[in-house]
């Protein structure tokens, strides 16, 4: 009998659960305030009371059961759905470049059509990033008509640029040296004050041009943001080609000519398309 009051401690959930339900029992035996205690009615009220709480047990657990079920396949609908979410978040990019590269295309091919030569158009597929861009090599060759010597531009703001020329070939891809690099010369033109001169790339700017040798008396005439063009002198280039913008005017008193900073008008670090110029 020592044992009673441990017992009702360690199993005191089931011994409250045992009493509740024999309240429930002895409450629905009462009728008319009189105690009902006829043994088959008393075993009859017992068993309904069982199988009402078997049952309402058994509800529980199915209800629980199928409560978890729903959660595993809400959260495999949410997987599903997240994957196809990347899916589209992926070909939505997809579309807006290959939308972005067909108008490029398109104005590639506009601005191919209003040149006097024959152009090989090229897509620039390597550059030499450590030595500021001094080369670029593009998809063409031999193979394709390619040869040393030849100019090469691009189209980019509106405007044709001139992008320097092609220093080596092999069957399939060619080498260009622009005019950004240092050992590079163009013979130039202010396009409205008309005045000539040499542009060369600068390696102590990346990406700068000089025009050197310009007569001194056109300090007064040029104007900061004028366009410079190729002259054609020497026949290396074409004439007429956009080389740049004037950026700064220097001029010191001891020498004869004066110098320009110029602004490319190709920006070679977005440089993807190029066309090779020849006569042919």
């Amino acid at each position: 009998m020592s044992d009673v009051p441990g017992f009702v401690h360690r199993h005191r959930k089931g011994v409250t659960f045992t009493l509740l339900l024999a309240l429930c029992l002895l409450l629905i035996m009462f009728t008319n305030q009189n105690v009902i205690l006829k043994p088959k009615q008393f075993g009859q009220s017992l068993f309904s009371g069982l199988q009402i709480a078997v049952k309402a047990g058994t509800s529980w657990f199915r209800n629980t059961w199928n409560s978890v079920g729903e959660l595993k396949k809400l959260r495999k609908e949410l997987d599903k759905s997240r994957e196809k979410l990347l899916e589209y978040e992926q070909l939505s990019r997809n579309l807006t470049e290959l939308r972005r590269e067909n108008s490029s295309l398109r104005e590639q091919l506009d601005f191919s059509e209003t040149l006097p030569y024959r152009l090989i158009a090229a897509v620039v597929i390597g550059r030499d990033p450590g030595n500021d861009f001094s080369t670029i090599m593009v998809n063409k060759g031999s193979k394709d008509g390619v040869k040393k010597g030849m100019p090469v531009v691009a189209f980019q703001g509106g405007l044709q640029g001139l992008v320097g020329k092609v220093v080596l070939t092999s069957l399939a891809t060619s080498i260009l040296k622009p005019i950004t690099d240092p050992t590079s010369y163009v013979a130039a033109r202010l396009q409205h004050s008309r005045y000539d001169g040499l542009v060369r790339g600068r390696q102590m700017n990346e990406g700068s041009l000089l025009m050197q040798y310009v007569k001194k008396r056109a300090v007064n005439e040029i104007q900061y943001g004028e366009l410079i063009i190729s002259s054609g002198l020497g026949q290396v280039y074409p004439q007429g080609v956009h080389l740049g913008r004037v950026r700064e005017i220097r001029s010191k008193p001891y020498e004869s000519s004066i110098e320009l900073e110029i602004e490319p008008i190709i920006d070679f670090s977005r440089l993807e398309y190029v066309h090779i110029l020849t006569e042919e």
